[in-house]
């Protein structure tokens, strides 16, 4: 991926402090201060993202859920209504 450099001015005791921390990494002062903005900034998601997760995440919950057999269901509807005496119309 291509990259191109900005500039960040940082206080003087801050730019002491990310050259102390990414010493200690063994990092370069950029790449640490890369990382840490990142880290910082919000995940960005495009639309088509958040629509396969949100379907990923109904498939994972619909394997919760028990089989339905809905032919079964009907027909258990109009027996319990039927024995209600209630009529049922035809299909």
């Amino acid at each position: 991926m291509a990259t191109a450099d900005h500039t960040v001015h940082l206080k003087p005791e801050t730019f002491q402090a990310l050259e102390a921390e990414a010493e200690r990494r063994h990092v370069q002062p950029d790449e640490l201060a890369d990382d840490l903005v990142r880290q910082q900034l919000p995940q960005v998601s495009n639309r088509r993202t958040q629509m396969r997760e949100a379907l990923d995440a109904l498939r994972e919950f619909s394997k919760t859920m028990p089989r339905v057999d809905a032919v079964q269901l009907i027909r258990d509807v109009r027996e319990a209504e039927s024995d209600r005496g209630l009529p049922w119309p035809p299909s």
